[in-house]
């Protein structure tokens, strides 16, 4: 009885002290840029907002191209909505730049956006960042 008991003990010991990570607590490896970010917002009355930032290293930026789309969910596909694509090339260490587009009909929508960062500190960063939100 008192081995049955150990054995729990022991077993509700190792069990409780199991650390839990998240998505959150893990970020992308990157060689050139610290942070990428996607800010995605519809209003109601169908304004939809797409606020891009990236913060490079300092120094290590040589070129940046950055390809906004909304797309509109179809079915189970994600279809592009014309006239809100748009492409950016720069080469500055940090980068913000604010899209507007306003949507002509009710749905699921996402911004999705791809970075990608050539600098002097290794590969490409290539990041993909998709942000949903329903317009109701």
């Amino acid at each position: 009885m008192k081995r049955i008991f150990a054995i729990l003990l022991s077993a509700v010991i190792v069990l409780s002290s199991a650390v839990t990570a998240y998505a959150s607590d893990c970020s992308t490896y990157t060689n050139d840029v610290n942070k990428t970010n996607t800010v995605f917002t519809i209003s109601n009355s169908g304004s939809a907002t797409v606020k891009n930032t990236y913060y490079g290293m300092n120094g290590a930026i040589k070129s940046a191209k950055i390809v906004t789309k909304i797309q509109k969910k179809v079915g189970i596909i994600w279809v592009n909505v014309d006239g809100c694509t748009w492409t950016d090339n720069t080469n500055v260490t940090n980068y913000s730049k604010t899209y507007k587009a306003k949507l002509s009909s009710k749905g699921n929508y996402r911004a999705h956006v791809v970075f990608t960062v050539t600098g002097t500190n290794g590969k490409n960063d290539k990041i993909t960042k998709n942000v949903e939100k329903t317009y109701s």
